[in-house]
């Protein structure tokens, strides 16, 4: 299971329900899976069309806890919006301020089918407001201003460019003591490129 690169038409679709009467694959091995996913690139939030399933599934970590949720519908939510920055996994390095309620009641089910009804505000709510655009097939890029993904998109090419650049010295340092075994080889193509 990986990430699907953000060209990728399953990002801006929106998903199916997950059937529990007929699933498609192991529900519970299925929500393991993609919350692995989720911690192993160090995200707060992963919805399952950003790894190529087309279903309404998202995982998020509250507090230390995993949760995911199948087929969420959001039943209430804040009048009250917050700006804050955001992220994705399926947009490395962009960041943009968003406006999002601070608080949302969610119903969902669990991988055994139970069917919960649950309110979260703060950073939860905006994480599972994130999550439940992807399964609507909206990206978080869509609900900014042009100017503030233009500025957004430029500061993400600077940032590229710094960390093609660290880790280009990282590699140099590796070599030089010899453990390159260490080094992704897409770091040591792009040293290459730099010789």
């Amino acid at each position: 299971m990986n990430l699907v690169p953000d060209t990728d038409s399953i990002l801006y679709q929106p998903c199916q329900e997950f059937d529990f009467t007929n699933p498609p694959f192991d529900a519970k091995e299925f929500a393991q899976q993609l919350y692995q996913q989720m911690t192993h690139h160090n995200g707060l939030g992963l919805s399952a069309n950003q790894v190529g399933v087309p279903y309404r599934i998202f995982a998020i970590r509250i507090d230390a806890d995993p949760l995911v949720v199948f087929n969420p519908k959001i039943v209430d939510q804040s009048e009250n919006e917050i700006l804050l920055d955001e992220g994705c996994l399926s947009f490395p390095l962009l960041y943009m301020k968003i406006k999002r309620p601070d608080w949302v009641r969610l119903r969902f089910q669990t991988h055994d089918g139970e069917t919960h009804t649950e309110k979260y505000g703060g950073m939860t709510a905006r994480v599972i407001l994130h999550e439940y655009d992807h399964m609507d097939g909206i990206t978080f890029k869509t609900r900014a201003s042009k100017f503030a993904l233009d500025r957004a998109t430029r500061k993400q090419m600077i940032l590229k460019r710094a960390h093609k650049k660290a880790n280009i010295e990282f590699f140099k340092r590796q070599r030089l003591n010899g453990t390159t075994e260490i080094v992704p080889q897409v770091v040591q193509t792009w040293y290459e490129k730099d010789e």
